[in-house]
């Protein structure tokens, strides 16, 4: 029995040995993975934070817009030159004429060559994707507003409602109009569905002859250009809102030089 102790003993110490070393091993494993993962995260919020800026530059963004690129290992996605479900997203976007707001741009796929990762230019390839944008009553009030005479405009169910008021003979007069907004080419047009004078429903003829005592051809039907929208986003849909009305689009393939 004695015999077996110093065999039992040394079986014990090996088994300690490779259990200490497993641990070691195990804990280096973590770390190494701990030290991946933060150069990914710390690799992609420099690479994003960069676009960010790039594109508050060029876009002239009162501030930095959010880019996200969400396919994986950043890192892995750099080796390979290909950022997938890449999405953009400013909560103000001024135009010539609007400011936009919560204007989000989403792409599947973004190809960007090795010589652009290491500086020395190339083209980028962005896939087709979608864009969203909001456009707020404040702002749809502000364009509606022409002629000097200030027009409010709300939701009025799926319509949009254009409440204004002047003065005829001395008198103020209240007309308010609610309109279809559709989407044609190029443009948004209006069309007129109904109309109310003084809070009585008439017909869009009577409102017609009443608006026109100043001058006014709102209720003529009128489309509104879209000139500022960029050519390769084509607009898909138009809803109307709680809080204004809603755009969505698609977004087409382009390719951008970057020298």
């Amino acid at each position: 029995m004695s015999a077996q102790d110093p065999t039992r003993t040394r079986r014990r110490a090996r088994a300690g040995l490779v259990a200490r070393r497993l641990v070691v091993a195990l804990v280096t494993l973590v770390a190494l993975a701990v030290i991946a993962v933060a150069a990914d995260i710390a690799a992609r919020g420099w690479a994003t934070d960069r676009v960010a800026a790039e594109l508050q530059r060029s876009e002239g963004l009162p501030e930095a817009p959010e880019v996200s690129v969400a396919g994986g290992s950043f890192l892995l996605q750099a080796a390979r030159g290909r950022f997938e479900d890449v999405t953009v997203t400013a909560a103000r976007w001024p135009t010539d004429g609007v400011e936009l707001r919560d204007v989000r741009a989403r792409v599947p796929r973004v190809d960007v060559p090795r010589s652009v990762l290491l500086g020395r230019g190339g083209t980028v390839d962005v896939a087709a994707g979608t864009v969203r944008a909001d456009l707020p009553w404040a702002q749809l009030s502000e364009q509606a507003s022409v002629g000097g005479i200030p027009v409010e405009v709300s939701r009025a169910g799926e319509d949009l409602r254009g409440t204004t008021g002047f003065s005829v003979f001395g008198r103020r007069v209240d007309l308010s109009l609610v309109v279809a907004p559709q989407l044609v080419p190029g443009a948004v047009a209006l069309e007129p569905r109904s109309a109310a004078v003084a809070g009585q429903e008439v017909s869009l003829r009577e409102a017609r002859r009443v608006a026109g005592l100043v001058g006014s051809t709102l209720l003529d039907g009128w489309t509104v250009p879209l000139d500022d929208v960029p050519p390769q986003v084509d607009l898909t849909a138009l809803t109307v809102t709680d809080d204004g009305v809603r755009v969505d689009g698609a977004l087409r393939p382009t390719a951008h030089d970057v020298p």
